[in-house]
């Protein structure tokens, strides 16, 4: 069973990813109480206890076996497997969580973040960050007070790794090594979907149980792009899947607001990119054909079948919504981009906010220390059929946020999480920096030293508030004490002191996206 597991997972790509091999122990959670809480700390995993106020809380118990060999130690060779990379083991249900300061009444939702967490120990040699599988971490707030709920979104080789029960009746998926679901979230039509690019999305309950693999009944042939676009004024989502495995690598998507796919065009690109994001504004979608290239050839002696090749070009496409299926090329100096910030029209142009790195994916053994992500702004004159980069910020950053409402509309506010680099070259995270395209001028939310910050998504105070009222969340991992908190930040003066702060009962590793989602 192993080695079978073990060859898929070498062969295919999954999600921007390689599913690992070498996988040396295992964690099994008991099916009939894999959605029940969990104690407070597990030594392994570095997890904390849930602090003040949590000695009296009444939680259920999950049984969950020790591994049969060390789970990866937190000091692992692997920079993606030690410090707060690594994984946590403990499924929580926490409720009345220590809060400082006050939460504010408005707030009312979850918070909800996703990221990889391996199952089992992968081997350091062959893991890569973008495998783990992938774990939602859920903060519920309201009436001022909050709790906290953790799952493994359970894939089918999730399901496997828990020995759990397979599940039946789900549509069958599209890429032939599954998925991790990992990597983000999207609300629309009424779901929530935990997504990984190159596989169908999984849906999720608020509670953070699985409902399965989700086509939107039977209409979705293609896998799906973790960053989606929701259209604020039509409520459509646009996405697009990027296939790896034979052309059409590139199929653009449209789903009402009803959750119905209405339009499917194949993209037509010479070979399979790493295309991760995308922009959308009222009347355009923007393409990127970036010279990461897959090679399935690297899987001998890489943790992840993606290469720098300048020698492809860059190119910009930008294909018109009102139904026109020809995409228009443009050329740009070879770069990589992995998140878009946002993108709007003025006149003929298209604006477009995007965190551009010179190269990825060339030296660096796991492609994403190949120097920091700088703001950029990229100005696409329909006219000329020319780009105009413009640097708005030269300072390492990365995971851009907008505020939703601005999706596709000119935006006077983005948010993004300060990096940085270590003498080794490896990534590191610092605070939370604002920035206001209006007076071109930054603020920036400062921790400490032993603090990082995850991505920052700011909540609107209310339907019509304006465009920094409101407050931004982030959960900040320090290492000090390694635990991690859930700062409420003031989005109109991001530099003070956090609203509230909220302990959460272990450490949430290092994760990529999440979402907030308001209470029905």
């Amino acid at each position: 069973m192993t080695e079978s597991r073990e060859l898929s997972r070498k062969q295919f790509l999954v999600g921007g990813a390689v599913l690992s091999a070498g996988l040396t122990a295992s964690v099994t959670v008991s099916a009939s109480a894999s959605l029940a809480g969990c104690s407070g700390s597990d030594s392994s995993s570095g997890a904390r206890s849930g602090g003040a106020g949590q000695a009296s809380t009444k939680r259920a118990r999950v049984t969950a076996a020790k591994p049969p060999s060390p789970t990866v130690p937190r000091d692992s060779p692997n920079p993606y497997l030690r410090g707060n990379f690594a994984p946590v083991h403990s499924e929580l249900n926490t409720p009345n969580l220590l809060v400082r300061g006050t939460i504010p009444k408005e707030l009312r939702g979850r918070l909800l973040r996703n990221g990889p967490n391996p199952i089992v120990a992968p081997n350091p040699a062959k893991y890569h960050w973008f495998l783990g599988d992938g774990m939602v971490h859920g903060i519920e707030l309201g009436e001022g007070k909050a709790s906290y709920r953790n799952r493994w979104v359970r894939t089918d080789q999730a399901l496997k790794s828990l020995h759990e029960p397979a599940r039946l009746g789900q549509p069958a998926e599209v890429s032939p090594a599954g998925s991790a679901a990992n990597t983000s979230l999207v609300a629309h039509a009424g779901k929530i979907l935990a997504l990984y690019e190159v596989a169908l999305p999984t849906e999720i309950s608020t509670d953070l149980e699985t409902l399965g693999r989700y086509d939107m009944h039977g209409a979705l042939k293609t896998v799906m792009t973790a960053h989606p676009k929701i259209d604020p004024v039509s409520g459509e989502m646009l996405c697009f899947g990027a296939n790896f495995l034979a052309p059409p690598y590139v199929a653009f998507h449209t789903i009402d607001r009803h959750g119905k796919l209405t339009r499917t065009v194949d993209i037509d690109i010479p070979r399979p990119v790493m295309m991760h994001d995308f922009a959308v504004t009222q009347h355009h979608v923007v393409f990127m054909d970036l010279p990461v290239v897959y090679d399935l050839n690297l899987f001998t002696d890489h943790p992840f079948p993606a290469t720098w090749k300048p020698s492809a070009g860059a190119r910009l496409g930008v294909l018109a919504r009102s139904g026109s299926e020809k995409v228009r090329w443009i050329d740009i100096p070879p770069c990589y981009v992995f998140h878009v910030a946002n993108a709007f029209e003025r006149g003929n142009t298209i604006v477009m906010d995007v965190v551009r790195y010179s190269k990825m994916f060339d030296r660096d053994r796991y492609g994403v220390a190949e120097g920091l992500g700088s703001l950029h702004r990229w100005t696409i004159d329909l006219d000329r059929g020319s780009v105009a980069d413009e640097i708005l910020d030269d300072r390492g950053q990365e995971f851009p946020r907008i505020d939703p409402r601005r999706a596709g509309l000119e935006h006077r506010f983005s948010y993004a999480v300060a990096t940085s680099e270590s003498s080794r070259g490896e990534i590191g995270f610092g605070g939370v920096i604002k920035h206001d395209h209006q007076t071109k001028s930054t603020t920036m939310h400062q921790l400490a030293a032993s603090q990082s910050a995850g991505e920052a998504v700011f909540v609107p105070a209310n339907a019509t508030a304006g465009q920094d009222e409101g407050w931004v969340l982030t959960v900040v991992y320090d290492a000090a004490t390694d635990g991690s908190e859930l700062l409420i930040l003031d989005a109109a003066d991001i530099a003070k002191a956090p609203v509230a702060t909220v302990r959460l009962p272990q450490r949430v590793p290092f994760g990529f996206h999440g979402i907030w989602v308001p209470e029905a």
